[in-house]
């Protein structure tokens, strides 16, 4: 498995903290759980170099997933309210 996923956790305090790691699950359904479970949860926990991390949602401002390919995508269903196809400006 490659790490071709990236997860970049932006705190309040402006530091980040970027994970590499390979696709977790592979079926849509179950993608769409993850998320679905995700979202709901009060913590980030991450397993990473032999430690679990628990990074509480209220410490994070926002959450950057990243892939090597469109199939990040293809997975689960964004929540209804999402924006999609957006770009990001700088101004």
């Amino acid at each position: 498995m490659t790490n071709d996923r990236t997860m970049t956790l932006h705190f309040n305090d402006s530091t980040k903290l970027t994970f590499e790691f390979p696709e977790q699950v592979k079926s849509a359904a179950a993608k769409q759980i993850k998320l679905s479970e995700f979202m709901s949860s009060k913590n980030v926990v991450v397993e990473a170099e032999g430690q679990v991390m628990i990074f509480p949602m209220t410490s994070i401002k926002y959450i950057a997933f990243n892939s090597a390919g469109p199939s990040f995508f293809k997975g689960p269903a964004l929540p209804k309210q999402s924006i999609i196809r957006a770009r990001i400006r700088d101004y």
